[in-house]
């Protein structure tokens, strides 16, 4: 007759074994995803202050060299502001630049890489939001300005059909105009 108790504890230990090993894995395992999640962090975090340079960055290279591009587009006389913010309780807008003239202001948003969504977002600031937060321009004629350093297939396209002046910084400073020849940007002032 075959003893059982002797395999059921031969069993049990075994089982124990491998419960052990399960557990000093599973431990291992927690390191190793606690260790890759500090490392994930700390990569977030170098990957966000890099964007924050390069944005920097991009801006003063075109805030260099958007006046003349801006004079190339038949614009003259004008004052250029960046970087402007204007809060109204919980709302707020962000201006890249702002080039005042005599009777006219020119919107402009800037971006490393200027897709279609960047533009729809920008024709929304400019039609829902712009004279809320800027009223001093009610009665002065106020167009929009898109100027990327990469850009999404046919952007320059749907931009113009908005009514927008399309800007590409090449390299050793030039900002060139992409808008076709007789193109008339939209006043956003008149509603």
């Amino acid at each position: 007759m075959r003893d059982y108790r002797e395999e059921f504890w031969k069993g049990l230990e075994e089982l124990r074994k491998r419960q052990e090993e399960t557990d000093r894995q599973i431990k291992e395992a927690y390191k190793q995803i606690k260790e890759l999640s500090l490392e994930v962090k700390k990569t977030t975090r170098s990957v966000a202050e890099l964007n924050g340079v390069w944005k920097s960055y991009s801006e003063k290279i075109i805030f260099d060299n958007i006046e003349d591009a801006l004079k190339n587009a038949g614009f003259q006389d004008f004052a250029i502001s960046k970087g402007i913010k204007r809060r109204k309780g919980d709302k707020e807008i962000e201006i890249d630049f702002l080039a005042v003239g005599d009777g006219y202001v020119v919107v402009v948003e800037t971006k490393t890489t200027l897709k279609v969504k960047d533009v729809r977002k920008f024709v929304k600031k400019l039609k829902d939001k712009f004279l809320e937060f800027f009223p001093e321009f009610r009665n002065y004629r106020i167009y929009g300005a898109v100027v990327g350093i990469n850009l999404q297939d046919g952007v320059e396209k749907f931009a113009f059909k908005n009514g927008l002046m399309v800007f590409r910084y090449k390299d050793k400073g030039e900002v060139e105009i992409l808008n076709p020849e007789g193109f008339e940007p939209k006043d956003f002032g008149v509603v």
